[in-house]
């Protein structure tokens, strides 16, 4: 997302620090070798929450484990070295690419690929968009199912260079989870093709998949879950919630104080969506549990019959 000069600043020259240090490091293992794993699975490391459920569907076996901590803004999220040292030892690192969630990796890419790791880099076989605000890219891929579906395959053809002997299972897997998201595509489409509204009100710009997916509009509050709402851009919400009739706020995790502050001033009522940017509850809800819940908040706030 679009930052002030001086947070980039900083922010890059931490990455730089961080990759000096790794070099170092890398170079150290070099001399020993790649150091062994005490299990025989599969290693993957991902940049965060969704793409550690993808790659499990494909690679049950696997050992798979995201770099994001529960409860972080991904957004907002900088590895410590003890990151950047873990991924070394792994056999695949899934992560998106030019986003601000994930960019850094890209700047210590070949480190990576030198000590024989796989890298999947989405961004390398799926069309990101960009965001309507700004020039950076919009990270949001996995709230389109039918992306979800280009982003499990893009995890199934690289695992098979790595384990070519268990194709036949990671094909078997991507079939049955290809279909999950067929059905999941169409489920969307039936359910908002008759609402009575094409515009809803969000927090932040985290929708463009999905509603250019679905055929509907979002006016985001703010741009990034941190900053404050403008007067300005409070009074023009106002003016389009009352003449577009529409009576919700649709609102992330993070969001619930923007949320407020434009649900004091128009008397709509918050709804919950579920953008996936930390894990979910372990054993008790998944990816498709969460997209339908997400389905009835949309629903909801298109008044869809």
């Amino acid at each position: 997302m679009k930052r002030k000069f001086n947070v980039q600043d900083s922010r890059f020259n931490f990455i730089i620090s961080l990759f000096l240090i790794f070099s170092v490091t890398v170079f150290l293992l070099s001399c020993s070798g790649k150091p062994e794993k005490t299990s025989k699975s599969i290693l993957v490391y991902t940049s965060l929450y969704p793409l550690e459920e993808f790659t499990k569907w494909i690679i049950p076996e696997a050992q798979v484990e995201s770099l994001m901590p529960q409860g972080v803004d991904p957004h907002n999220f900088e590895p410590s070295l003890k990151d950047i040292q873990k991924l070394s030892n792994a056999d695949m690192i899934v992560y998106l690419g030019d986003t601000d969630i994930d960019r850094w990796l890209d700047k210590i890419r070949n480190e990576f690929t030198q000590k024989g790791v796989k890298l999947v880099r989405l961004q390398d076989s799926i069309q990101f968009r960009k965001y309507s605000s700004s020039n950076e890219i919009d990270p949001h891929i996995w709230l389109d199912p039918v992306l979800v579906t280009e982003m499990i395959k893009a995890i199934k053809n690289a695992v098979e260079q790595i384990a070519p002997e268990r194709k036949e299972l990671y094909e078997k897997n991507f079939s049955i989870y290809e279909a999950k998201l067929k059905e999941l595509d169409n489920l969307y489409k039936k359910e908002l093709s008759n609402c009575a509204l094409k515009d809803v009100i969000i927090t932040h710009e985290f929708l463009n998949y999905l509603q250019a997916r679905y055929g509907f509009y979002s006016y985001f509050i703010v741009h990034e879950p941190e900053q404050e709402p403008s007067l300005k851009k409070i009074k023009q919400l106002k003016e389009v919630m009352k003449k577009n009739s529409i009576d919700y706020i649709i609102s992330e995790p993070e969001g619930d104080k923007i949320a407020k502050a434009l649900s004091e001033e128009t008397g709509a009522k918050i709804l919950k969506f579920n953008t996936l940017h930390t894990s979910l509850p372990q054993n008790k809800i998944d990816y498709f549990h969460t997209m339908h819940e997400n389905l009835k908040t949309l629903k909801t706030a298109l008044k869809c019959q």
